[in-house]
């Protein structure tokens, strides 16, 4: 009877003692009889435990792009929690990468956290920063959470895309100067500078700063010092600032300079320049210059400017062709390329050409975006390679196809033979054999079968240019033997003869596709081929004679294959 009593108490006593998921019984039990018919006693020491998550995890970028840039400081912050009653003794944060280190990459690799009592949160934050050397990657983070006796948080993995150091190019794209009731400008009025200031590079720019500087001593600001900060500036972004001056009457130039200098983080990222307004200039008023910044996607950054009307509300045609190919060049900075030559053999707005014209191309003759190719400042090899690429494409789908190419820049005939040339930014005078010859674009493109072939030429053949062309500087001109379509060709060139190309210098364009553009739009693209010509060769010669003083007469060439049709050809 004893016995069975006895093993009774031991069966109630278990089923009273539980195990909690915060509680542990430890130590031993220890139990003595007592006097008989009483049940033992067992004695216990219950022990609490921490429990560790890792919680609110989050990747912080200055730029927010969730990307690892190269010259970026960056971080990955998360929460640790005790959910359990026990404190939490001496936890630690390791990072490591899953894989091979990335170039570049460096990022905290161990963090001492110290106790975490029950119930207690701590925010811990990882610094991650890419170097100017930073490679393309994908960096798999693995962050675990240790305790000192084991009770460690599950690990926390993270995969973040790294990228290589882009550079910002931070300058002033546009800027204008206006009066405050229009009117010429005058000493002791004030005057007003308006500027567009740009980020054209791929990469952001930090810590932006623009400084105004009158040179003159008899130039002051009105109102503020002329120190602008302008903080962070992403790719593509625009901003514009007022400033506003005068020049006392003891001043006695004829033209008042303001030097605007730039500043970014890294002091190498950014353009100075200058801008002048003439005394007695016929201005505007203050209220009637306006413009919009504008956020351009990264990729195709546009340099910001205080546009033109073709530049602007440009049509929209419906469908879009798969079998339209377009090749457009806008070659403008030749100095650039040739130390040995002044800027004044640059072509004005020559890029801006070509780059609002790809636009009218996809969205008003509904070319595919991705069949439209577009070459800035090209050299001989890139001119080269695109115009056999594109001339493949075309003669691989043949009779199906039409095809557009386009050139801005400079023209030249050969000194002796009188045959022209396309000159691409790297090629001189000197070296004509690297350039590209206008009858091989004819024979290239006309040879492909495309059921229309339209070239258009914003350039002279004569040696001239939009400013000074490279054999003009030396007071030379040549009449270019005329070269001859073939195929099912038109040609478009702004000029005759020995003329040069010029620019319309208030809409920022060349003259000849400032026109081109303008019956684009104002047509919406629904026009012919006999009504294009008109208007241009018409407005051309008007306008040139009315603003640069000078002569400049378009002219459209023909196949013979196409002499008796191509004026009711559709341009869309």
């Amino acid at each position: 009877m004893k016995s069975t009593f006895y093993l009774t108490g031991l069966i109630l006593l278990a089923l009273c003692v539980t195990r909690s998921e915060a509680q542990i019984i430890s130590g031993s039990s220890s139990s003595k009889r007592i006097t008989a018919g009483k049940a033992p006693v067992v004695t216990k020491t219950v022990k609490t435990i921490p429990d560790l998550i890792i919680k609110n995890e989050e990747f912080l970028d200055p730029n927010n792009n969730n990307i690892i840039n190269g010259n970026e400081r960056s971080s990955i912050r998360f929460r640790i929690e005790n959910l359990g009653s026990g404190t939490a003794s001496k936890v630690q944060v390791k990072v490591s990468l899953k894989g091979r280190e990335i170039r570049g990459l460096s990022y905290l690799r161990t963090h001492q956290i110290g106790d975490i009592k029950g119930g207690e949160i701590k925010e811990v934050t990882i610094p991650v920063q890419g170097s100017i050397d930073l490679d393309y990657g994908s960096a798999e983070f693995r962050i675990e959470v240790l305790e000192e006796l084991g009770f460690d948080a599950y690990p926390l993995e993270m995969k973040i895309i790294t990228r290589p150091f882009e550079p910002p190019k931070v300058l002033i794209t546009d800027a204008v100067f206006s009066t405050l009731t229009g009117g010429r400008v005058q000493l002791n009025a004030g005057i007003q500078l308006k500027v567009l200031l740009q980020n054209i590079g791929k990469g952001d720019a930090r810590d932006v700063q623009i400084r105004f500087h009158l040179p003159n001593p008899y130039c002051m600001f009105l109102g503020d010092t002329g120190v602008v900060t302008v903080g962070a500036l992403r790719s593509g972004e625009t901003r514009e600032f007022d400033f506003d001056f005068l020049a006392t009457r003891r001043y006695a130039e004829n033209t008042i300079p303001v030097q605007i200098f730039l500043s970014e983080s890294m002091n190498t990222y950014a353009r100075d320049t200058t801008v002048a307004v003439r005394l007695d200039q016929n201005l505007v008023a203050k209220n009637q210059v306006e413009f919009k910044p504008v956020i351009v996607p990264q990729g195709d950054i546009q340099i910001a400017s205080l546009s033109s009307d073709v530049d602007k509300n440009i049509p929209r045609a419906g469908d879009k062709s798969p079998n339209k190919y377009a090749l457009i060049i806008g070659n403008e900075e030749y100095s650039e390329y040739q130390t040995d030559m002044n800027t004044e053999v640059n072509v004005d707005f020559a890029r801006n050409d070509a780059k609002i014209f790809r636009e009218y191309v996809i969205n008003t003759l509904g070319f595919p975006e991705e069949n439209v190719y577009l070459l800035e400042d090209a050299t001989a090899g890139a001119m080269g390679q695109k115009i056999d690429m594109i001339t493949k494409l075309v003669t691989k789908i043949g009779s199906d196809a039409e095809v557009i190419f386009y050139y801005a820049g400079h023209g030249l005939p050969d000194e002796s033979t009188r045959i022209p040339y396309l000159i691409p930014v790297d090629v001189t005078a000197g070296n004509l054999p690297r350039a590209i010859k206008l009858s091989s674009v004819y024979n290239k493109f006309g040879e492909t079968g495309a059921q229309r072939i339209t070239i258009i030429l914003d350039a002279c053949f004569s040696g001239g240019g939009r400013e000074s062309g490279l054999l003009a500087a030396r007071g030379v001109k040549i009449k270019p033997v005329e070269e001859f379509p073939s195929g099912n060709m038109i040609v478009f060139c702004a000029t005759t003869g020995e003329q040069s190309a010029l620019p319309h210098r208030k809409e920022k364009h060349g003259m000849f596709t400032y026109f081109l553009l303008k019956k684009l739009q104002e047509s919406d693209g629904d026009l012919t081929y006999g009504a294009l010509a008109d208007y241009v060769q018409r407005n051309v010669a008007v306008e040139s004679l009315k603003i640069n003083q000078k002569e400049q007469d378009p002219t459209v060439s023909v196949s013979p294959d196409i002499k008796n049709e191509w004026e009711s050809w559709k341009l869309r």
